[in-house]
């Protein structure tokens, strides 16, 4: 049985930001070649129409392939965009919606811009005084992805610009991360482009308790409504590894807001009967493209879940099924 991708971008920036130095950028001119070769080896249409044809609710040849990309990176609308609309090639962007303007900061971004920046013991000395254990430096994002805490990560912020960078000097060397109001306004004119939700600051959802999950998920609802469209968006779950960055909880409540489309982010494409609350979705980056595009296709074509994936999903499903009954 044919399967259908849905690819995961983060930022397509030519810029040498330590915010996001090995976050999965990919560069404008790789990202080009990457569509262009991609154009020819599958049908690229919109993320709905993959779910659809999952549904059963369409039928269509070939294969199929979706892109989109997650945070709202400024460089969407600078550099995806342009290159995308040249080739009639559609996407969704899935906004941090307390990050648009660059009004908040990124926590993540902000922890990678001290590590590249020679700030990494500071930043361990931080965690350790927040979380009462060691780490090492090179241990500073796994532990705190692994250990998430939204108390904490706001004190370790906080305690960033005090002790180690003033927020004047990280703003004023890491600007323009974000897509701004007027890029949105501006893209939503775009038939090519729509938008979707991805909480408002990017927590890790399986640290949270359901009244943060649902203020996070609402509130970046409640932004989507009023600055992009009236309308019940898709959701992309910040890291998306089941039942390692999120559980059913998140797709509940997620749900219980009357969102029926949700994203993770754990690999593998998506065969008829795939859930529309567990759209699977293949992350790209510079890394993955390293042995050259010819090899990334035969890749895409050959997906697979992983298996304590298949495992997870079935547990999933029954957490689902069993709310539903």
């Amino acid at each position: 049985m044919k399967q259908h991708i849905v690819l995961l971008f983060h930022s397509v920036d030519d810029r040498d930001l330590m915010s996001f130095k090995d976050l999965g950028n990919v560069r404008p001119e790789n990202f080009e070649k990457l569509l262009i070769t991609l154009k020819n080896e599958f049908d690229i249409v919109k993320l709905e129409d993959i779910i659809e044809t999952n549904s059963g609710k369409t039928e269509r040849r070939g294969r199929l392939l979706a892109v989109t990309f997650d945070d709202g990176p400024k460089s969407y609308a600078l550099n995806a965009v342009p290159v995308m609309e040249s080739l009639n090639i559609p996407s969704k962007c899935f906004l941090i919606t307390d990050c648009v303007g660059d009004r908040e900061v990124y926590w993540r971004y902000l922890y990678n811009f001290c590590i590249y920046r020679g700030y990494g013991d500071g930043l361990a000395e931080l965690i350790k005084g927040e979380y009462k254990t060691s780490v090492s430096e090179g241990e500073i994002i796994s532990f705190t992805r692994s250990n998430y805490d939204k108390d904490k990560n706001s004190n370790i912020v906080n305690n960033i610009f005090a002790r180690i960078v003033p927020e004047e000097e990280y703003r004023r060397e890491e600007q323009d991360l974000f897509l701004s109001y007027e890029d949105i306004e501006a893209l939503k004119k775009n038939p090519l482009v729509s938008f979707g939700i991805h909480t408002c600051t990017h927590p890790v959802m399986l640290g949270l308790n359901n009244e943060e999950i649902y203020d996070e998920i609402s509130h970046s609802l409640d932004f989507y409504k009023r600055w992009v469209k009236d309308d019940i968006p898709a959701f992309s779950i910040p890291f998306g590894r089941l039942y390692r960055d999120y559980d059913e909880r998140t797709i509940n409540i997620a749900r219980s807001l009357s969102i029926k489309t949700l994203l993770s982010a754990y690999g593998g494409g998506n065969r008829m009967g795939q859930p529309a609350y567990n759209i699977r979705r293949f992350p790209v980056h510079e890394g993955i493209l390293k042995n050259g595009l010819d090899s990334f296709i035969v890749m895409l074509k050959e997906l697979t879940v992983a298996s304590e994936y298949v495992e997870k999903e079935q547990r999933l499903n029954e957490a689902i099924s069993n709310v539903q009954t």
